[in-house]
Parts: structure tokens; C-alpha cells; sequence
């Protein structure tokens, strides 16, 4: 994948060598610990709850800042080209598909729907996570070792005869293979097995570099090399992460950014995109390159933290009216 064809505005062949080498590629790993590191988290803050409101609870905290999103940019678009009738031969009811905020998973996978780009494949395949999680914990509490031997040949299953099922989407965009980078997050959190995975931990850097580095291709599936250096990451980064603690701005910093890292993640490619076709897609030099770069994370920043506030907002009302 060259990620500098998409928008040749500026000379990025540089960076291939640093983040697509012939085992793994950065931003699919980043992804990768992203999922597992979601299963983690929403086992360590598990609550008491029935199943219906947990879902309430997730969907409501994503898909609001999905609508202000998407209607920021459609108003953006509509008056970037001059017209509010953005989409074109599409049956109404497909809105639906953008309500439940799976809008471009789905266009991903070939089907038509009204999306905007917003959150990309990966917001539709981390909802599908969520809606699979009560069950996914529950196996893991009740059934761990047999649930993990189940699933991990299911992984090595799908992942090995993947071009077999003829799946439109790509291999590391389907929930189908995520779905157990979001469960070994579930399942390794757990105390006692984490603190089985510490023990292995400079085994586990080994086999990052390994993979890294190693000058010729691996012949695995894409996504299994992904999950294995995700599991060694996560387990080494929460282990030092006590670190952190000794850095108050690093802290300070991380902390700030988490109350806006959603509508970040939302909002990001689309003022990338709107920014670059105002721009003509013309090549740019280095001093350029940087003043946009900084230009459109102001804008990212902003807009993240305005939808940020609107969702609050939108909250309290919510909260005041169940009141």
C-alpha cells in the first residue's frame, strides 16, 4: 500500500521504509492494539449492567459524536461544491446504515450507503466489537481456556483461507479477523494471565524486532503477525506504563487529548481531505508541507473539541429528561 500515491502533494516515499515493511505494516498494527487495547479496557471498567444498557451506554457515547460529525462535514461539503444533494442513486432506507454508524464498513464491503468517510471501516468494525462483547465476556469468565482454544483456531482459520470466502473487504478491515484482536484484549487483561504474559515479555520485543526487521516476507497471514506483535506491545507498554506517572505533562498531555481523542479519530481525514481539495492536490515543498500539516491539526483540534462540547451538552439533556 503506497500511502503517498493517494495524495501526491507532497514527496512522503521516505517514510515507506519506516512504516511498510515486507511483515507488517505501523498503521494496521496500530490498529490492531487499538481493538485489543477496547476488549481491555471495557473489561477493566465492567460494570453491573444488563446487556441493553451497556449497548445504550456504548453506542450513545460513539454514535453522537458520529452525527455532529457527519452533519459538520455534509454542511462542509454542500457548501464546497454548491450543492445539498450529495449522493445519488441510492435508496433512502440506506440511511439507516449511517444511523447505526456502519456507513462506510459496509461501502468497504461494496455495499452502497450514504457515507461521508466518517470513521472509515474502522468505527463499524469496533460497533460490531461492542455488540459482541456481553457474549465475549461472559465465554472468557465461564469458559476461558476452552474459549481461547476455540478461537484461536478460529483466527488461524479465517485468516489462512480468507480469500476463500470471497469477501469484498479487506482482510484486515473485516470484523471477522478484529474481532479476536478485541477478544485477546478481554481475555489478557485478566490478572493472572497478564502477569503469565510479563514473565515472557523480552520474548516478545524479540519477536517485535523480529518481525520488524526481518528483510524478507513471512510467509503468514498479514493479520496473525499483527496480533502477535500487538499482544507483545500492549503487554510490555502496560507494564512500564507506571513510568508515566513520573512525567506530569506527559500525563497532563495524554489526559487532555483523551476527552477529545474520538472526535479526533472522526473528524481528522476529512479535514485532511477538504483542506487538500481546496488546495488543488498541488505539490507542495517541505516548509509548505509543514505549515498545512500544523494548519489542519488546529483545525482537527478545534472542530474536535467544539463536537466535544456538543456531545456534553447533548448528555445533560438527555440526562435531565430521564430526570
Amino acid at each position: 500500500m503506497d500511502m503517498y500515491v493517494i495524495h501526491p502533494m507532497h514527496n512522503l516515499k521516505f517514510l515507506e521504509t519506516i512504516l511498510i515493511r515486507p511483515n507488517v505494516h505501523l498503521a494496521m498494527l496500530a490498529c490492531g492494539i487499538f481493538i485489543l487495547i477496547s476488549g481491555a479496557t471495557l473489561k477493566l471498567n465492567e460494570r453491573n449492567e444488563s446487556v441493553l444498557s451497556f449497548y445504550k451506554r456504548r453506542l450513545t457515547k460513539i454514535l453522537i459524536p458520529f452525527y455532529f460529525a457527519y452533519i459538520i462535514y455534509f454542511i462542509i461539503k454542500a457548501i464546497t461544491f454548491k450543492n445539498i444533494h450529495l449522493f445519488g442513486g441510492i435508496e433512502k432506507w440506506r440511511f439507516i446504515y449511517t444511523i447505526f454508524g456502519i456507513d462506510e464498513y459496509l461501502n468497504a464491503a461494496g455495499i452502497k450507503t450514504f457515507t461521508l468517510g466518517i470513521g472509515e471501516w474502522f468505527l463499524g468494525c469496533i460497533i460490531l466489537c461492542y455488540l459482541v462483547y456481553p457474549l465475549l465476556s461472559y465465554l472468557d469468565k465461564k469458559y476461558k481456556i476452552v474459549t481461547f482454544i476455540v478461537f484461536t483456531i478460529y483466527d488461524i482459520l479465517i485468516n489462512v483461507y480468507y480469500s476463500r470466502f470471497n469477501f469484498a473487504m479487506p482482510q484486515h478491515f473485516n470484523f471477522l479477523c478484529q474481532v479476536y484482536n478485541f477478544y485477546l484484549g478481554i481475555a489478557i487483561i485478566d490478572e493472572r494471565v497478564f502477569s503469565k504474559l510479563k514473565k515472557c515479555q523480552f520474548f516478545g520485543i524479540l519477536l517485535v524486532l523480529f518481525i520488524y526487521f526481518c528483510p524478507f516476507n513471512i510467509n503468514i497471514p498479514d493479520n496473525i503477525k499483527i496480533t502477535l506483535c500487538a499482544v507483545s506491545l500492549v503487554t510490555v507498554f502496560c507494564n512500564y506504563e507506571s513510568l508515566l506517572d513520573k512525567n506530569n505533562f506527559m500525563i497532563g498531555l495524554i489526559k487532555k487529548f483523551n476527552t477529545i481523542s474520538l472526535e479526533f479519530f472522526l473528524v481528522h481525514h476529512f479535514v485532511i481531505y477538504e483542506i487538500d481539495y481546496l488546495l488543488n492536490y498541488r505539490r507542495v515543498g517541505g516548509v509548505e508541507f509543514l505549515v498545512i500539516l500544523f494548519t489542519e491539526l488546529a483545525i482537527i483540534i478545534l472542530i474536535s473539541t467544539w463536537i466535544s462540547k456538543l456531545n456534553k451538552s447533548c448528555n445533560q439533556l438527555m440526562n435531565k429528561s430521564h430526570n
